[in-house]
């Protein structure tokens, strides 16, 4: 029997991505005050250039927004019998692949726990957890990727993946 799945979820940010945030929009702010005082001794009765000043400010925002939305981040994972991809959702406009694995190249698969990262030494660590408390099984694979070398994956399936991903890997799963 076929399976596929779709698993989608919000990134918690991190404090320091809230005090970046905080920081972007005290920075716009700030730009845009130093705008209009640069504009109001250039000319003090804002003839042309109130249009320039608004068409300005307006354009700071916007690029000072990009750099905001930049922190509202969703990972996806789209399972069909063993093989995962793994992208990564920016703003709900941007999507970007991780990672696609396939069941078969799995080396190691089990509950996390932080030791793992300490036994072997990785040449990557990608981590597409939500950081919140949910009721999915907090796991890790480990993969031999030809392009990224030995891949520590840290993941959070829900329950129909995490079954049949027991299913189908070739290694027995470390509890």
């Amino acid at each position: 029997m076929d399976v596929y799945t779709e698993q989608l979820f919000r990134k918690r940010k991190t404090p320091l991505e809230w005090l970046l945030q905080i920081l972007i929009l005290a920075g716009c702010l700030g730009g845009s005050v130093v705008i209009m005082m640069l504009f109001s001794a250039l000319s003090p009765e804002y003839g042309t250039m109130g249009g320039a000043l608004v068409v300005i400010i307006i354009a700071y925002f916007a690029f000072k927004y990009q750099w905001f939305q930049q922190f509202d981040r969703e990972y996806e994972y789209l399972y069909f019998n063993g093989d995962v991809d793994f992208d990564r959702v920016t703003a709900k406009s941007s999507r970007k692949r991780i990672l696609s694995i396939k069941a078969a190249d799995v080396t190691r698969f089990g509950a996390y726990r932080e030791s793992i990262k300490s036994n072997v030494p990785f040449d990557k660590v990608i981590d597409v957890t939500s950081g919140y408390e949910t009721e999915n099984p907090l796991c890790f694979l480990v993969v031999r990727h030809r392009e990224l070398g030995n891949v520590l994956l840290i993941w959070e399936p829900k329950e129909e993946i995490f079954n049949d991903m027991k299913r189908r890997v070739q290694v027995p799963f470390e509890a």
